[in-house]
This record gives C-alpha cells, structure tokens and sequence, in this order.
C-alpha cells in the first residue's frame, strides 16, 4: 500500500510541477511579449531570467544581439537608457536613470524633487554581475565593466573598469 501512495503522489508532483513550468513560460512569453511591444527593443536581443527582469519608464532602447540575464532597467518621463549592439549584460544589473534628489531625497512624492538624465551605453560592452549605472553615465564601445562596480562617472571606449566607485583598470 505505501508503494502506491508513494508512487501515486510522485505521479502528482510530476504533474503539477510540469503545470508550474508551464505558467512560468507562458508569464514569461508573455512578459517578453510586453517589454518588446512596449520598448525599442531588436528582435535579436536575448533575454535570460524573464521573472528577474524589469523594465520600466517610457525610453528604453536595445541594440541588436545583446543579452540581458537580469536586472532592472528604469528611464523617466524626461529621460532614456539606450544600450548598444552586441552588449552582454550579467545579472542584477541595475541601469537607473531616474533618481532621488540629495538635498531632499525623501518627502512626500509631490514636493520632492527628482533626478532624470539619459544613460547611453555603447556597442559590444560586457557589463559583469551586480553592477549599478548611475543617471546620466556614458558608457563608450568596448567596454567591460567588472562585477560589483558602481559606475558614477563616463567611461571611455575601450576601457576596463571596476570597484566602488569604477575606475579605469586599463585600457584595451
């Protein structure tokens, strides 16, 4: 008798794991469907964990052939974040052209100031895991950023940076 009911929730595990699977791709089809309908988006750009992926604002353009894992992407109303071709971006990326204002960062929504300013990354960068691209940064082509970097300042074409802040490693 345990046999069978081993066998018997092992049989409905199965399917409800395929179920789960299931919906996942289909919210995540769906969710690439709604980035690309929504964004200037190429129809070569690859995307990794769709469920980890957010993109929000009204300016977001993709280059073709470049790949995201994860991560958030965030323009403002008067502010865009324009990445390149041929970019591979890792995951927890965080690319943020909208921000707070320092001399008053926090209050009531209607009274406090924001920060806006355009993002551009150029073509074939490699942005490594958990880096953080602050408003209004200029990313050239060519370009590796290493893992952990806070970018706060433009970086160069050809260069290799990282750290807290980033700064130039070398140049290629």
């Amino acid at each position: 008798m345990n046999f069978i009911k081993k066998k018997i929730k092992a049989f409905v595990r199965s399917i409800l794991k395929e179920e789960v699977n299931d919906l996942m791709r289909k919210n995540n089809s769906n969710r690439e469907s709604y980035f690309r309908s929504n964004y200037d988006i190429s129809k070569t750009v690859k995307f990794g964990r769709m469920q980890d992926i957010c993109l929000s604002g009204k300016n977001i353009s993709i280059g073709a052939n470049t790949y995201i894992n994860s991560g958030s992407i965030q323009s403002g109303e008067n502010s865009s974040v324009k990445i390149g071709e041929w970019c591979a971006i890792g995951y927890n990326v965080n690319i943020i052209a909208v921000s707070h204002d320092v001399d008053k960062p926090t209050g009531p929504i209607e009274t406090r100031p924001i920060v806006e300013k355009d993002i551009v990354i150029g073509d074939r960068c490699w942005i490594g895991t958990n880096v953080f691209i602050k408003e209004g940064i200029v990313i050239g082509n060519d370009v590796v950023i290493g893992a952990n970097s806070l970018v706060v300042k433009d970086v160069p074409d050809k260069a290799i940076v990282g750290g807290v802040p980033a700064k130039i490693i070398r140049l290629k």
